[in-house]
C-alpha cells in the first residue's frame, strides 16, 4: 500500500499548476469527467483525491470527494484519526475552518511538521498547486491509516492462531523460494496474467501475497487475512501447503530447518539470490520486526475492496446488503398517467383529480417546494356541496392523484395525503408529489466503489422512478446505508460529488442537476395583449437584512467544575463588542476544538433576502434554481406559489452564491 510519503511526491511533483479560467484545471476534469467552470467548482479537495488515486490509494481507505469536510467525516467512521493535540506526518491532511463535522473552508496535505509549523503541498491556493509554511494554530489534521488495505471485504472466518513456542515473533514469518511445480493448484497464482514480483521478491496475486501455510487454514487458493498487533493488516492467498514437515496436531504450523513458522511468504528467488531472504521477505512486507500475529481470517472468495471489511470474528459486522433491495414501483400509476389536456379553462388553469376535470370549482391553489425537503406540496380546496344534490361535483379523496397545470404543460403531479373538512363551506386537501414518498420511505443499500450517478439509477430503478436527467457523477461511492429515507440517501450521495447540487420531481420522474446550470427568467405580461417583462425587475415586498443579533465573538467552555478555555476574536470584539457563548462539555470531550468549532460557527453576520414576484401561470420558479438580481446570482432555497385571482405570485427565500 502507498505510504503517505508517496502522497507527498505525487502531490509535489504538480507544484506551479495553474488553473485556466476559474477553477478549469485537470484535477476537476479529472473528477468530474469533463472540463468545468466557474466558481461553483472548488479543487482543493478535488486535488488531494486526484493525488491519492494516482498514489494507489483506493476509495475505501481515502474518500474521493469534492468536499474538504468530508476527509474528516470519513476518518471519523473508522478510517482514520482527526486530531488537533499533536504534530501531524508526512501525508496527514490539514484543515482550515474544520466545523467539527463534515465541513471545512479549505484542505491540503502536509509535507513535513518541525512541531510549531507544517510545509503544505496544497491545491486551490491563489489558484494554483503551491507550497507554504503554515502555523500549527488552529489547524485542523486528518490521519488515514494509508499501510492498511482495512477495506477488503469478504464472508471472513476466524481461525485459531497457534502458540509456536517462539519469543521472537519474526520467527513465524520466512521466506521460501519461488515454488515452480506447475501441476500444483497454486500454478494459477503463481503464474497467471495477475501474478507479479513486488518489492523484495515477494510473490504476490493481484493484492495478495502468495504464501505458504498449514492445511489447518484451507487448501491452496484460500485468501488469508493477517492482521498483528501493531495494527497491521496483510491479505495473502494461499499457493503452498506445508503437510510434510507439520508437527502440530492441527496442521496450523510447521518446522522449517531454521525454525518454526505459522506463514512462509513465497519469493521470487532470482530477486533475492544474493539477499538474506528472512530479512528481506519481512521488510518488502512492512512487517515490523517485534509485530506478532493477532488474529488469522480465511475465506473461500476473493475479497473485494469496499466498506470496513466484513469478519465473522466478534465485535466486527458482516453487511450483506448489496442487491437486496426489492424491485417495486414506488406508486402503482403515477408515472402511468395518459397526456393532460392543458390551456383549457380559467385561462390556461387545468385541475384533474383522478383524471376528473375540477378546474371550475377549485380554489386556494398554493404549492411550495424547498430544496432541503425535496418534495412538492400542493394545497386547494373544493366547495361542499350541502343541499345543492343536482349539481355534480365530485369530491377528492385520500389516495386520489392530482394534476394541475398553469397552461400548456402539466406542472405538478401528485397523490392527495391530507384532506380537512372541518370548514362549513369547503374541503380542503394538500397532494404531496413523488418526493413525499421518498422522504416517508426507508431502505438499506449498500454501494462498493459504484459510480454516484449508477447508484442513483439503481435506487430509481429499483422503485421504477424514470430518470428525466442526470448529469455525469463519476465518483466512486463505497458507502452502506442503514435504514435510512430514500432521499436521504440521494442527498448523501450528491453531497460527496460536492458542487451545489439538487433533485425535485416533474410530472414524467425525477430530475437531478447541478444548481449552477438551472439559470432561470421569469417572466409576466400585465395583459394578454402587452409584451412579456422581467418578473426579477419587478420583484417585491423585499426583506434584505443583515444582523449580528446571533452572533458571538467569545466562546468559554466549562465542566461541571471548571472553566476548561475560552477563545476570543478580538477583532470582532474590536467591531462587534463582547458577546459570549458558553458551552458545557463533558469530560472526554476536546474543549479547545470545541471552542474553536463553535466560535466559527456563531461569529458570523446573518443574511436574509427574500421577495416576491408574478409571472405567468404556464411559468414555475422553483427551488433549486438560480435567479440573477443585478450582478449577483442567487440560489432558490424555497419557492411559496399561489393563484389568486388569476394571478401567480411566487414568494422566493434566496441565498447568495
Amino acid at each position: 500500500m502507498a505510504s503517505g510519503q508517496d502522497l507527498v511526491k505525487i502531490a509535489q511533483a504538480e507544484n506551479g499548476t495553474k488553473e485556466n479560467g476559474t477553477n478549469n484545471v485537470k484535477y476537476n476534469t479529472w473528477f468530474y469527467g469533463h472540463e468545468v467552470d466557474g466558481s461553483n467548482y472548488p479543487w482543493c479537495a478535488v486535488f488531494v483525491s486526484w493525488c491519492a488515486d494516482k498514489a494507489g490509494i483506493t476509495t475505501d481507505i481515502m474518500p474521493k470527494t469534492a468536499s474538504a469536510g468530508y476527509f474528516a467525516h470519513y476518518a471519523n467512521q473508522g478510517h482514520g484519526e482527526v486530531f488537533t493535540n499533536k504534530n501531524p506526518e508526512a501525508g496527514d491532511l490539514f484543515l482550515i475552518n474544520y466545523n467539527g463535522s463534515d465541513w471545512a473552508n479549505h484542505v491540503g496535505i502536509v509535507a513535513s511538521c518541525d512541531g510549531s509549523n507544517i510545509t503544505t503541498i496544497e491545491g486551490n491556493s491563489s489558484d494554483m498547486v503551491r507550497s507554504r509554511t503554515l502555523s500549527m494554530s488552529g489547524l485542523t489534521f486528518v490521519h488515514f491509516n494509508l499501510d492498511s488495505s482495512s477495506g477488503m471485504t469478504a464472508a471472513w472466518t476466524a481461525r485459531e492462531v497457534p502458540n509456536i513456542g517462539r519469543d521472537l515473533a519474526t520467527k513465524a514469518y520466512m521466506a521460501y523460494q519461488l515454488y515452480t511445480d506447475k501441476s500444483s493448484g497454486g500454478y494459477s497464482y503463481l503464474w497467471g496474467s495477475n501474478s507479479t514480483t513486488a518489492n523484495g521478491g515477494l510473490r504476490k496475486y493481484k493484492e495478495f501475497y502468495c504464501v505458504a501455510m498449514g492445511s489447518y487454514y484451507g487448501p491452496d487458493g484460500t485468501f488469508i487475512k493477517v492482521e498483528f498487533d501493531d495494527g497491521k493488516t496483510i491479505y495473502c492467498v494461499k499457493a503452498d501447503e506445508k503437510k510434510d514437515s507439520e508437527t502440530d496436531s492441527k496442521h496450523m504450523y510447521h518446522d522449517y530447518p531454521f525454525d518454526r513458522n505459522v506463514l512462509e511468504f513465497i519469493i521470487d528467488r532470482t530477486v533475492v539470490r544474493n539477499n538474506d531472504e528472512f530479512t528481506s521477505a519481512l521488510n518488502a512486507a512492512g512487517i515490523n520486526r517485534s509485530a506478532r500475529i493477532k488474529a488469522i481470517w480465511t475465506s473461500d472468495s476473493e475479497p473485494t475492496y469496499g466498506g470496513a471489511g466484513s469478519t465473522t470474528a466478534e465485535n466486527e459486522k458482516e453487511y450483506h446488503f448489496i442487491d437486496t433491495n426489492e424491485k417495486i414501483s414506488i406508486h402503482p400509476t403515477i408515472f402511468k398517467q395518459t397526456p393532460m389536456q392543458c390551456d383549457r379553462h380559467n385561462g390556461g388553469l387545468t385541475v384533474l383529480c383522478n383524471d376528473i376535470d375540477i378546474s371550475s370549482y377549485v380554489g386556494d391553489i398554493s404549492w411550495q417546494n424547498t430544496k432541503d425537503t425535496l418534495a412538492t406540496l400542493f394545497n386547494f380546496s373544493v366547495p361542499k356541496a350541502g343541499d345543492m344534490k343536482y349539481i355534480n361535483m365530485y369530491k377528492p379523496q385520500e389516495g386520489d392523484i392530482i394534476r394541475y397545470s398553469g397552461g400548456t404543460q402539466e406542472d405538478f403531479r401528485g397523490v392527495i395525503i391530507e384532506v380537512d373538512d372541518g370548514d362549513n363551506y369547503v374541503n380542503k386537501y394538500v397532494a404531496g408529489d413523488v418526493g413525499q414518498y421518498l422522504n416517508k420511505t426507508s431502505d438499506t443499500y449498500q454501494f462498493t466503489a459504484m459510480r454516484a450517478d449508477d447508484c442513483i439509477k439503481k435506487i430509481c430503478g429499483d422503485l421504477c422512478i424514470p430518470i428525466v436527467m442526470i448529469p455525469e457523477l463519476p465518483l466512486l461511492i463505497t458507502q452502506i446505508y442503514v435504514d435510512k429515507a430514500v432521499s436521504d440517501v440521494i442527498a448523501d450521495i450528491l453531497t460527496l460529488c460536492g458542487g451545489v447540487h439538487n433533485f425535485d420531481f416533474v410530472p414524467d420522474g425525477i430530475r437531478i442537476y447541478n444548481c449552477a446550470d438551472m439559470v432561470v427568467n421569469p417572466q409576466f405580461r400585465i395583459s394578454s395583449n402587452t409584451e412579456l417583462k422581467d418578473s426579477i425587475k419587478y420583484i417585491g415586498n423585499v426583506e434584505h437584512k443583515t444582523s449580528i443579533e446571533d452572533r458571538k465573538t467569545s466562546v468559554k467552555v466549562i465542566s461541571d467544575t471548571d472553566v476548561l478555555t475560552t477563545l476570543k476574536d478580538e477583532n470582532s470584539i474590536a467591531q462587534f463588542g463582547f458577546l459570549q457563548e458558553v458551552i458545557k462539555v463533558g469530560e472526554n470531550e476536546d474543549a479547545k476544538k470545541v471552542a474553536k468549532n463553535k466560535l466559527s460557527e456563531l461569529n458570523n453576520t446573518s443574511e436574509t433576502y427574500s421577495g416576491e414576484i408574478i409571472e405567468e401561470l404556464n411559468s414555475y420558479t422553483r427551488a433549486g434554481s438560480v435567479i440573477a438580481i443585478g450582478d449577483e446570482k442567487y440560489l432558490i432555497n424555497s419557492s411559496q406559489h399561489s393563484i389568486k385571482q388569476g394571478v401567480h405570485y411566487n414568494k422566493l427565500d434566496l441565498e447568495r452564491l
